[in-house]
């Protein structure tokens, strides 16, 4: 295991793709493989929760092992005070509910806890793990990385799940601009928990919803996505900017004597 960690400190990038095709080849095992379908009417989604609670614990041994749990962002709050930068993905994500939501309460329960599994699984192993293999590159390269591998990934939908190309693609476009968003909110919230909620909420009133989003309001997000990571780059980037001792990026606005303070 640590001579693992040492090459992937000697090559970020072929680290984190390592570790992105790993825990991909393991969600399919397990889903497609090793696990038998789990339905039952009380838990019509208990498959998709088992499976990604086991990718979840499969990262954190690693995170664990290799003494990377709180500069991950993982076992780390972070700067509570830059939640709040997290406010406008979580209205993103309200705004699939205006339509409402769908299905009977079982459903509904069901799928609300095993899509909170979902992001749970991707923003620990994406922006934990993932992330935090890429950040010797800098906070601006370790962004696109991350949103490219996490956007890459999901052609597994349409490799093993049965998705529909073209839904694919346009998954893989909306999942990477996401993903370069949520690690410029990691670089600057130091934790990877406000986009856990975001996320789960985002993929559950969107699958919930009864109707598709209109294709100009997709385009406004995916704008709004490359946008504001770019803005949350430039701002709390690590590059030159000092760290507080919680390794969260010192506000730029911040007098010296105030960066180190206790939040």
């Amino acid at each position: 295991m640590h001579r693992w960690k040492g090459h992937v400190s000697r090559h970020p990038l072929w680290g984190a793709v390592e570790f992105t095709f790993a825990w991909h080849v393991a969600l399919v095992l397990f889903a497609k493989v090793i696990l038998p379908p789990l339905a039952p009417s009380w838990f019509p989604d208990l498959g998709a929760t088992v499976v990604n609670a086991v990718c979840f614990a499969g990262v954190w041994v690693v995170l664990w092992r290799w003494g990377w749990l709180r500069v991950s962002g993982v076992a780390a709050l972070g700067g509570l005070r830059r939640w709040w930068l997290a406010l406008p993905m979580l209205l993103v994500a309200c705004s699939y509910a205006v339509a409402g939501v769908e299905g009977r309460t079982t459903l509904l329960v069901s799928s609300l806890i095993s899509l909170m599994w979902v992001s749970i699984n991707e923003e620990i192993y994406s922006r934990g793990l993932v992330q935090q293999v890429l950040a010797p590159l800098g906070a601006t390269r370790a962004a696109i990385g991350v949103g490219f591998l996490f956007g890459v990934g999901h052609l597994q939908n349409y490799l093993f799940f049965g998705a529909p190309l073209d839904d694919t693609l346009w998954q893989m476009l909306s999942a990477g601009l996401f993903g370069f968003t949520c690690a410029g909110l990691r670089f600057a919230i130091g934790s990877v928990w406000p986009m856990v909620a975001a996320h789960g909420l985002d993929d559950f009133f969107q699958i919930r919803s009864p109707g598709a989003a209109p294709d100009w309001w997709q385009v406004c997000v995916y704008v709004f996505h490359a946008v504001y990571g770019v803005w949350l780059l430039r701002r709390y980037g690590t590059g030159d900017v000092p760290l507080t001792r919680d390794g969260v990026p010192a506000d730029p606005d911040e007098r010296p004597e105030q960066a180190g303070a206790l939040e």
